[in-house]
């Protein structure tokens, strides 16, 4: 990625002004960190001292259902419980 509008936080800057866009993406910023040879955050920081906004990345959200498998451990050795059962009964401290 050698375009112009990317070398540089200042290019950049004045790239979204030429655009007329007051907010940038991370996407944006990372290119320009990429090519700028400088940290994202570095990026994202000076160009809201500028004046843009930020736009966050957005989250990927998913719903559970029943039949969703947990994400608990049941692989061989798992005795179920864990909980007060065990401790009541005795089998968390049971010897042998």
């Amino acid at each position: 990625m050698n375009t112009p509008e990317l070398t540089s936080i200042e290019a950049f800057a004045e790239h979204l002004m030429d655009d007329h866009r007051d907010s940038f993406t991370f996407e944006d910023a990372r290119a320009v960190a990429s090519c700028a040879r400088v940290s994202t955050n570095v990026v994202i920081a000076e160009l809201r001292s500028y004046g843009f906004a930020y736009e966050p990345r957005p989250v990927e959200k998913t719903v559970r259902g029943i039949g969703t498998k947990n994400d608990r451990w049941t692989g061989a050795g798992h005795h179920g419980g864990g909980g007060g059962e065990d401790i009541l009964t005795g089998f968390a401290g049971k010897e042998g």
